[in-house]
């Protein structure tokens, strides 16, 4: 199922609209463009000897372009287009030799088939007209608007004089996503908040360019902006470069609050003091001129993940005198993210949070969805994970890409098993794109990366906000978990979240065969071979068949569990995963045997 990012209809002046299609008596649907019945249709609108007859040809601006490996293997791709009238199509056409920029005026022939289903992030379900075509000409988007566009900046123009003289005269004039305020009611809050005010630059131009991609010059034109709704809350979450030298500013925006802030910073370290030395100063200087600023490090730990750690905050926070109107803010992994927010959850009864994470499983998972905790001992022995926590949506996640620079190689890849997960759940199309750009992630390229972060982190974004409180599809974000924990309560093993993670999700893979949601191997194949080629574990070293009782007894306690009885999250495919509960002793064995030594 194809998703489409939020789309601007600025250009046209009117909402992104779908195109009806006329004379079609009956609609095919389909799922992704991948799908096999496209095939022949995309050779006949290319072919050169014996085009197909009847094709048509349809121009606008290009939006959207999404790499597609088909199900027989071939490379498509799925192209996102604005019609002048405004009305969007989404076009399945070959891989062509150059990508064209977006923005690109574009000119296709080919013929309509029937309608592809899409999924926003706000987790809509919409269908669109499906466009089978081939380019014809690719230009810049700059002639054909010309006029328009004049008479746009001269309209603008006379705004800005206008708002000039209302600010003269001293008449506050809101502009933008902040114009409306609205009341936080979240417990522990009570604070008026006007969320990412927007003002007007002076030059008509600039203006233009603020309205058009909905933020100011001064933010990087790949910086991401997700915004993510709760019931009583929001969280905005930025992904970019450069943010945390603006941290000051990015937060006073995010809560509404200018002036008498005082920022309590619980900071990981990091590797070798890597964070602590490198980035928290670049915090701290954006941090310069909205208040007084204290730090505390905060073990990034499984074992220091706990009641302990937590209260050792909590003394901190009354030295440093921190009250309802300050901003906790938590520097460092998901550990970090998981310790501080509780902590800021229950210093008298909730205060304001910020999570500025450091590691790549941070951003695309610990610091978004409001869910904080620390883990408690089992009787056993062993760690019971997140057994004490809280929902306390951040207010603000800064994912500022630059700190992944100085990330080790470890921790970066651990990241990736999450990234996995969420490209399982989404779809077809995630999990192809995540294979092809999968070597640049790992080279850290900076476009690649920025785009990574926000498709990653927006597959959460759309689950959270459809069920807050894990009481339905929230559940899919567990796949792997399950298995995960078990292994992690097993301290001498000395694995990393994510990789127990890659460990879990092909554990799940093998019992949805054994539970009859799957047939063959091939699904397990395909993400064990991702998983190595992400550098993460397929399988763990250690532990026997001798050892499972004691992690199945693990998993009867995980916080998914339900009186006592095991609750898996299986792929049935790619892009459907189900819950199952109490799967049965073969079913969670069949797992373990596919990741541990058989002897």
């Amino acid at each position: 199922m194809l998703v489409i990012a939020a789309l601007p209809a600025v250009w046209s002046g009117t909402a992104a609209a779908q195109t009806s299609i006329v004379g079609s008596a009956e609609m095919t649907r389909y799922e992704s463009i991948a799908d096999l019945r496209l095939r022949p249709v995309i050779d006949s609108v290319w072919s050169v000897d014996a085009p197909a007859p009847g094709l048509v040809e349809r121009s606008g601006r290009l939006l959207q372009v999404t790499p597609i490996r088909g199900e027989d293997g071939t490379p498509l791709e799925e192209w996102v287009i604005e019609q002048g009238d405004g009305t969007i199509i989404v076009v399945a056409t070959r891989e062509g030799d150059t990508v064209p920029g977006l923005r690109t005026s574009v000119r296709v022939r080919g013929r309509f088939e029937g309608e592809i289903e899409t999924r926003a992030r706000d987790g809509v379900v919409r269908q669109w007209p499906l466009f089978v075509a081939r380019h014809v000409e690719m230009t810049p988007s700059t002639g054909e608007s010309n006029v328009w566009l004049a008479a746009v900046i001269a309209i603008l123009a006379f705004g800005v004089v206008l708002l000039r003289r209302l600010i003269r005269r001293g008449v506050p004039v809101p502009i933008g996503s902040g114009s409306a305020s609205r009341f936080d009611s979240r417990t522990g809050s009570g604070v008026g908040t006007t969320p990412e005010p927007m003002s007007l630059p002076s030059d008509p131009v600039d203006a233009l360019e603020v309205l058009a991609a909905g933020r100011h010059p001064s933010e990087s034109s790949s910086m991401h902006r997700r915004r993510l709704e709760f019931e009583h809350a929001s969280t905005t979450v930025l992904v970019g470069r450069g943010l945390l030298s603006r941290a000051g500013e990015l937060i006073t925006g995010a809560i509404g609050r200018e002036i008498d802030i005082r920022a309590f910073v619980g900071v990981d370290p990091g590797s070798g003091g890597v964070v602590e030395a490198t980035h928290l100063p670049s915090l701290i200087r954006g941090l310069e001129g909205v208040g007084d600023v204290v730090t505390s490090t905060v073990e990034a730990s499984e074992a220091a993940k706990s009641m302990s750690g937590v209260e050792a905050l909590w003394d901190r926070m009354l030295e440093a005198g921190v009250d309802r109107r300050s901003v906790v803010v938590a520097l460092g992994g998901g550990i970090a993210c998981d310790v501080v927010g509780f902590a800021a959850s229950g210093w008298m009864r909730g205060v304001d949070l910020v999570l500025c994470p450091t590691t790549l499983l941070g951003m695309v998972d610990a610091a978004i969805g409001g869910k904080t905790g620390v883990n408690r001992r089992l009787p056993s022995g062993g760690l019971g994970k997140n057994l004490v926590g809280a929902f306390w949506p951040a207010r603000l996640v800064i994912c500022d890409w630059d700190v992944l620079r100085t990330l080790g190689d470890r921790e970066f890849r651990s990241g990736l098993a999450e990234c996995v997960k969420h490209a399982i759940i989404d779809g077809p199309d995630a999990l192809s794109s995540l294979e092809r750009e999968l070597p640049g992630v790992l080279e850290r390229d900076p476009d690649v990366l920025a785009r990574f972060i926000d498709r990653s982190a927006g597959v959460k974004i759309g689950i959270v906000e459809r069920d807050p409180r894990e009481a339905g599809d929230r559940a899919f974000l567990n796949l792997g978990h399950t298995y995960a924990h078990a292994l992690e309560s097993r301290t001498e093993l000395g694995l990393a979240h994510g990789e127990a993670v890659a460990i879990g999700l092909v554990a799940a893979g093998r019992a949805a065969v054994a539970a009859g949601l799957q047939s063959g191997s091939a699904m397990e194949d395909r993400i064990r071979a991702l998983l190595a080629e992400a550098g993460l574990p397929t399988a763990v070293r250690g532990i026997g068949a001798a050892d499972l009782d004691g992690l199945t007894a693990a998993m009867r306690v995980d916080k998914k569990a339900s009186h006592g009885r095991i609750r898996l999250v299986l792929p049935r495919d790619i892009g459907d995963v189900v819950v199952v509960d109490d799967p049965g002793d073969s079913v969670v064995r069949a797992g373990w045997a596919a990741v541990i030594d058989p002897g």
